[in-house]
């Protein structure tokens, strides 16, 4: 990351260069931009980790407003590069353990091959004796010693036979049971990574591979959109904990008003999207469940105490139309968001 500071030192030079004594908001709002990027971008690369990362970088974006001095900048750019790099660390130590995992799997796999070669190896020996009696015996003519070397080496053949099997059975358990407890792990690893560990609920890798699913199979849906009004402000009064508290209780809330056919979402932030089957009417009657049930008055924690705040929201659907690709249908029913918001909302974001 470049050093902030500098660049808007840099800013400064050129503006007082030519007389002009300009805003150095437009810069501000850059950064501000790129910091929310990288918070996006971490938490689509590996969700497990990216969550934080993101919240510290909004966090860390949401102190640049006017007035800036120089001591500010460089401490919000000393604090992203500390960030970044702590993510790093993170981010690596978590692909080796995946590493690991996977090897973990394949040395078992190997363990098994090997035993039952070696296993074959062993059998082969005792029943190639056993073929050399049997060889040896065709030759005999005393009958008497002929039945009695047939029935014991009958008994040998099938205790040879037995103890194979009872070994074959063992070591097929084991590998079983070795590969249930990997494939348990790695379903766990890939839920992980599907979901939004604040709220629970389906992260954007999740809902942008259950969009693509959606669509391959050609069948009507919609996506219903949320986006919080004013949620900024609840960090602001009440604390970022207090921020989380109110997006949890919210989260599941908006979850229980659908059915565990329909895919219910965290963006990123303060955004939700649902994915429900159906034509444009039926989403229209479910955001009216929505508006009556989820949304309204929460009581969140705030210092050990429990303080009321409302919950709005700008709320867009869109159908898709049969021949939409995912993106161009997430930014149809992002623009019918915007549309819904209220006037002063839009000033601001600037969208």
């Amino acid at each position: 990351m470049i050093s902030l500071r500098k660049h808007i030192e840099n800013y400064n030079d050129k503006q007082g260069d030519s007389g002009e004594q300009g805003t150095i908001e437009p810069v501000l709002c850059e950064f501000r931009a790129l910091f929310l990027a990288i918070g996006e971008c971490a938490d689509r690369a590996v969700p497990s980790l990216g969550v934080e990362l993101n919240q510290k970088m909004t966090r860390l974006q949401e102190t640049l407003v006017q007035p800036v001095s120089s001591d500010l900048l460089a401490k919000t750019n000393q604090l992203a590069r500390a960030e970044l790099s702590q993510w790093a660390g993170r981010a690596f130590a978590h692909h080796k353990d995946i590493e690991r995992e996977l090897g973990e799997i394949i040395a078992v796999v190997s363990v098994a091959a090997a035993s039952t070669s070696e296993r074959d190896q062993k059998y082969a020996k005792e029943i190639g004796d056993l073929t050399g009696r049997l060889s040896g015996i065709a030759e005999e003519n005393d009958i008497a010693y002929v039945r009695r070397s047939i029935i014991e080496s009958t008994r040998a053949l099938k205790t040879c036979v037995t103890k194979m099997a009872e070994e074959s059975k063992a070591s097929f358990q084991q590998l079983t049971a070795q590969v249930k407890e990997y494939r348990v792990r790695m379903e766990e690893a890939e839920r992980i990574s599907h979901t939004d560990p604040l709220t629970n609920l389906a992260n954007r890798r999740a809902f942008e591979k259950h969009l693509e699913t959606r669509i391959a199979a050609g069948q009507p849906f919609c996506l219903i959109m949320l986006d919080l009004n004013d949620f900024k402000a609840v960090n602001d009064r009440y604390g970022h904990n207090a921020g989380d508290d109110l997006l949890k209780q919210f989260a599941a809330e908006l979850k229980s008003q659908f059915s565990v056919a329909e895919m219910v979402s965290r963006l990123g932030g303060d955004e939700f999207v649902i994915v429900t089957p159906g034509p444009l009417g039926g989403a229209a009657a479910k955001v009216e469940r929505v508006r009556k049930w989820a949304l309204g008055e929460y009581k969140i924690n705030q210092g050990g105490q429990r303080v009321k705040t409302l919950v709005t929201a700008s709320i867009g659907v869109a159908a898709w139309d049969g021949k939409e690709e995912g993106l161009a249908l997430l930014a149809k029913v992002d623009q019918a968001v915007y549309r819904g918001k209220p006037a002063g909302s839009r000033a601001r974001t600037g969208s």
